[in-house]
Parts: C-alpha cells; structure tokens; sequence
C-alpha cells in the first residue's frame, strides 16, 4: 500500500473495513459525513437507499472521492483506496464526484460505464435524490436490478 496522508489514514482506520465489499460508494461531502460533520439530508437519502436495498452487512463501503480543502490531491488517493478495497462496482453521486475522479464526461446520471476494469455506475447527487421522491424511486430501482448479484451470499 501507497503512503497515505494522515487525514485519508482517518478513513482507513475509522473502523474494520468490510474484507471483500461489492460496491464502492462515494460523493462530495462524503469526508464530511465520515468525519463528524455530517450533511443530514445527504445522511437519510444514503441511510434510506441502503435500508431499501437490503444487501448482507459488508456489502457496501463508504470512500471518499476527495477532502475538503485538497481538490487535486483526492483521485491518487481514491483510486489507491479502491485497489485495498477491490469492489466490484463503484457508486458515484453527482458529477462533481465524477468529475473530481476525472470519469468520462459520459457517465450522466443513470448510465453505467467501464472505467480501469471496474463498473462505474453514476446516479444524480444525494441532495437531488432527496429533493425528488419520483428521482429517488428511479435511483432504487436502478440499483436494484444493478446489484441484484449483492444479494446473493458472498464466495
């Protein structure tokens, strides 16, 4: 493993990692919600859509796409995260996360694309989904059939 700055140490170390997650998530802000200042409308529309996917505990990991007040520093660091973390599927909210990750500019809200050998699939930002209970249900459904293989147990 690469050497990490401190405060990317923080997500490392917060608590166990799950040791073979399925689906990566990340989106700005996501620093902020790990690290003791959470978004409470970014918190109830991610608690909400994984309570509603119902996957096995592990399934999912949480992985910034960047931290506050280092914007160049976060794809080296995100991409590093996501070899320790070798998920099957990355989550991306929002096009300043894709774009923060430099991810092609076709990967538009409900397209899934190829990108370094993972599915990257790119939904509309947590605050969106929060504000549109009709782009929310969309959102879920979505994922549902994406990720139907997370239901499954785990080889």
């Amino acid at each position: 493993m690469e050497a990490w700055p401190e405060r990317w140490l923080v997500f490392k170390n917060r608590r166990p990692l799950p040791p073979h997650p399925l689906v990566l998530w990340t989106y700005a802000g996501l620093d902020e919600d790990l690290t003791g200042r959470p978004d409470d409308v970014r918190r109830k529309v991610i608690v909400r859509m994984l309570m509603e996917l119902r996957h096995p505990g592990g399934t999912h990991v949480f992985w910034p796409c960047g931290l506050a007040g280092e914007p160049d520093a976060g794809a080296p660091l995100f991409w590093s995260g996501v070899k320790l973390l070798n998920p099957r599927v990355l989550l991306l909210f929002g096009s300043d996360a894709r774009d923060a990750l430099s991810m092609p500019k076709t990967l538009l809200p409900f397209c899934q694309e190829r990108v370094f050998g993972r599915l990257v699939i790119q939904l509309p930002r947590p605050q969106s989904l929060a504000a549109d209970e009709a782009s929310f249900k969309q959102a879920l459904a979505f994922l549902s059939r994406l990720l139907r293989f997370c239901g499954r147990p785990q080889a």
